[in-house]
């Protein structure tokens, strides 16, 4: 699959999700953007950019800590960044703003902000280290480049067990993306190899109980699963939820089903010119 696909089914798949990707069942997006801008160690007016900004999680937490500092979120589904506007708007947050286009279409006149962002974004995009090297091109020299990304426990068992049922429907499974960047040492080889410097780097769990198997099929409906699962049939997805119910049922406890989401976030440092 040459790249201009790749991003076109990325494009699609979260523009379906979008609809519910604020869904409270995915609300780890939340804890661990707070994660993320906490680490990014704000004086309060920096202008951040943030990549792969989705519905906005990473920017509007950034945003309420800049108090004299704003954000530019850049995204490229357009769904996703309606999403970002309103939450936005409705926190009356005004230094925070989002613009349609891809990591390549980027034009902000040169090194134009003080540090960026991208939660839960590298992974995937076909080539990491040209992304982090355009990210930090954006950045002036000394600013700080924070990412998260998920480590491989991340929702076990259930994501094994989904994996696995929906295999047995013939459904293609590639690569996960995530698990390109699901360790420490991944995201430190990551930072050495385009010279980004001073990283830090910590495992934060951002997990929590779900209340049974809706909030679980929530998750899979409004992530990138959903392109798994838009491979279904009508009845082969009626047949599947079915089915994949039963096995995740197994996990619960008095009906709640504990979700581990272990998620690692880097900073490092853009290295001073000279």
């Amino acid at each position: 699959m040459d790249i201009q696909t790749q991003q076109f089914k990325l494009k699609e798949t979260f523009n379906v999700a979008a609809a519910g990707y604020d869904n409270p069942a995915l609300r780890f997006f939340v804890h661990a953007a707070d994660r993320l801008a906490d680490s990014m160690a704000f004086t309060g007016s920096e202008h951040i950019l943030d990549v792969a900004c989705g519905t906005g999680a990473v920017s509007l937490a950034c945003a309420e800590r800049l108090g004299q500092g704003r954000v530019t979120g850049v995204d490229l589904s357009e769904c996703m960044l309606e999403k970002a506007r309103a939450k936005a708007a409705h926190r009356q947050f005004d230094n925070v703003s989002f613009q349609c286009a891809d990591l390549d279409s980027m034009d902000f006149g040169g090194e134009a902000f003080d540090g960026a962002c991208c939660g839960f974004g590298v992974f995937f995009l076909p080539d990491m280290e040209a992304a982090i090297r355009i990210i930090a091109g954006h950045v002036r020299p000394g600013g700080a480049i924070g990412i998260t990304s998920f480590t491989g426990k991340v929702m076990e068992p259930m994501s094994t067990a989904f994996i696995d049922r929906i295999r047995e429907y013939g459904v293609d499974i590639p690569p996960l993306s995530w698990k390109r960047l699901d360790e420490v040492a991944k995201h430190r080889a990551l930072y050495a190899s385009t010279g980004i410097d001073q990283v830090t780097t910590q495992a934060v769990q951002v997990g929590y109980d779900l209340t049974g198997f809706g909030e679980w099929w929530d998750i899979l409906w409004f992530s990138a699963f959903r392109g798994l699962l838009n491979q279904l049939s009508e009845s082969e997805l009626a047949r599947f939820k079915q089915e994949h119910q039963t096995e995740i049922e197994r996990f619960a406890t008095d009906g709640r089903i504990g979700l581990n989401v272990e998620v690692l976030v880097s900073v490092g440092h853009k290295p001073q010119a000279g």
